[in-house]
Order: C-alpha cells, then structure tokens, then sequence
C-alpha cells in the first residue's frame, strides 16, 4: 500500500519509513506526494490540514477518508484520522492497516468494456435469419431423439473410498501432533511478543545539546552512549542555532547551557517554552555555577532540572534516567 507524505521533517520521515518495514499483515511504503497520481493514503505532518494549500484541491471524498493528520494534539473533529507524536511503532501500524488500498478504477473500465462488447455481439446473433423447410424438419427430428445422460460421478462426487482416505490422513495427522488445534493461539502469542521487542527496540531518542564549548558537546555526547536506548545526537553551539533548529526538528529532551554567546540559556530556554509542542520537553540546563540563584532562575525559565560543571558521571546518569523514564511514559 502506498503512502504519501506532505510536511515531514527529514528526522521524522526517516522514523516513519523504518516503522513501515515493521508491518507483518500489509506492505507499507512510503511515496512521494502527487497530486496527479493519488496514493492509498497521505499522512499530513502539521496542527491542521488547512495549513498546506495544496490538499484543497484533491477531490473530497478523498480528503475525507485518505487524509491522515501528524502531530501532538488532538484534532478537533473525531471523524478525523489522526497518529499522535512521538511515534510509536504499534500505534502507527494499528492506524494505517486499517486502511485499505484505493479500488483500481483502471479494472472497472476494463470489465465494462468487456461487458459492452458482449451485449453488442449477443445483439449481432438475435438478428433474424432466413430459414428453410428442410432444416426446420431435421431440428424437429432431433429435438425429439433421446437425450443421453452425461456421466457425473466422476466430476461431481468423490469414491468414499477417496472419502475415507481423507478422513483418515486429517486423523493421523491430529494424532502424530496432538496440540495441533492450538498451533494458532500459539502463533498469535508469539506475534505479540515479537511486535512487543520491536516497539521496545525502538524506543530510541532524540536529543539537542547546546553548548558553546565543543569538548562539552562531546562528553555529554559520551554520556549519553551509556543509556540503554540507542540516542540521536543533535548539537546547537548557541541559542539562536537551537532555537532555529527546535523549530524544525522534534527532540525527546534537551541539554542547555546558561552562559553562551547571543542569548543566554536563559532566554533560550524561556523562547523554547512559548514555541508550540515544547512546554513538556524536558529541559536539562548546564552550568559552571553553583549558585542557588541561577537554579531558581533556570526554573522560572522552564528548566526542568539542573546539572553543574564538570559533569560527574554518576550524577548524569541519575539525572537521565529520571529523565528518560520520564519521556517513555509520556511516549505512551
């Protein structure tokens, strides 16, 4: 089944293609948009579908039935298909197999040709034909000659001895694997637990850093590779490059430094919080102070927690996975 997208941040697209290869009932694959050339269905990355121009001018049975909305919130209508962010591998999949691919209105042309062709050669034998005494008299003849009976035990029924050999294999199969009958309740179990291991192997995050010091990037970078969930690492080395790159991209949590050149951390982190979709990231800020104030004013930012410099490992790791385990319950 073909899906197109419209409005996908590359870091999101690349999650969804790898869910789509996780499908066991139906095969998924994503598409680009056409609007020549429809696909079974369109996953809309945005707040609402008003905001591409370009879906208006589909046909509107289609953007009611094929449209599906991507993002945090709710959508307002229920009738409304809808995959709430982060993804999650069942969630996904369980939304779009339910769909069905589009009918193939190519085959519907094509029979009622063919039907059209039939109808238009039954017309051409009914026409009326000239016939003769002669021949009229010999289909009398035999039509009233004795019709013979066309032999059926062979096509319609079966020997009951074949019958008997059936019933017989069926029975010595059952015997030779007396749990036969439960090999599908067994089957669906194991499905479970496998889609149960790939939902959890894929509970990997994404995460900004935003530090001027690049050694500092890069030793948290190395803390992070310690957690148990594979991590995406994104760097900013300033506010204004965070900010910009926080509009664009979506991230499970976020490391900030307060003292950097431009904006500090703490106007970043206070901007961060007003952007749409980040009043509940977390938001871990850095800094060399040990200062009382600077925590309370990272907290009447929007930081989440605070982390002093040089980190010290066994508290970084306390710290994330605080944070983490956090997310993972918000992912569900």
């Amino acid at each position: 089944m073909k899906i197109g997208t419209i409005g996908f941040p590359e870091d999101q697209l690349k999650k969804l293609e790898k869910i789509l290869t996780l499908s066991k009932s139906k095969t998924l694959s994503l598409t680009a948009f056409d609007a020549d050339n429809l696909a079974d269905l369109v996953l809309v990355f945005g707040d609402a579908l008003s905001d591409h121009a370009e879906l208006a001018e589909l046909p509107e049975s289609y953007r009611e039935e094929r449209l599906v909305l991507v993002n945090k919130k709710k959508p307002e209508s229920d009738q409304q298909a809808h995959i709430k962010l982060p993804f999650i591998s069942s969630r996904v999949l369980r939304t779009l197999e339910a769909f069905e691919p589009l009918p193939q209105a190519e085959t519907v042309v094509v029979e009622k040709a063919v039907v059209t062709e039939v109808v238009e050669t039954a017309e051409t034998i009914v026409e009326p034909v000239a016939v003769c005494e002669e021949d009229v008299s010999a289909a009398v003849a035999q039509a009233a000659a004795p019709v013979a009976e066309a032999p059926t035990v062979t096509v319609v029924e079966a020997e009951p001895e074949q019958l008997l050999e059936a019933v017989t294999t069926e029975a010595e199969a059952e015997k030779d694997n007396p749990f036969s009958k439960y090999d599908a309740q067994i089957e669906a179990v194991r499905r479970q637990q496998a889609e149960l291991a790939e939902q959890h192997s894929d509970d990997s995050y994404s995460v900004l850093v935003v530090d001027d010091s690049h050694p500092m990037q890069q030793m948290l970078a190395k803390e992070l590779q310690h957690m148990d969930q594979p991590v995406e690492i994104d760097f900013a080395d300033d506010g204004e490059t965070a900010l910009e790159k926080a509009g664009k991209h979506h991230y499970d949590f976020i490391f900030l430094d307060i003292m950097m050149p431009g904006i500090d951390g703490f106007e970043t982190c206070t901007r961060l919080r007003q952007m749409p979709g980040w009043k509940k990231t977390p938001i871990i800020m850095l800094s060399s102070k040990t200062s009382p104030l600077d925590e309370v004013k990272g907290i009447m930012a929007g930081s989440s927690t605070y982390l002093t410099k040089p980190i010290d490992h066994v508290e970084f790791q306390k710290v994330i996975k605080r944070v983490s385990r956090w997310v993972s319950e918000f992912k569900k």
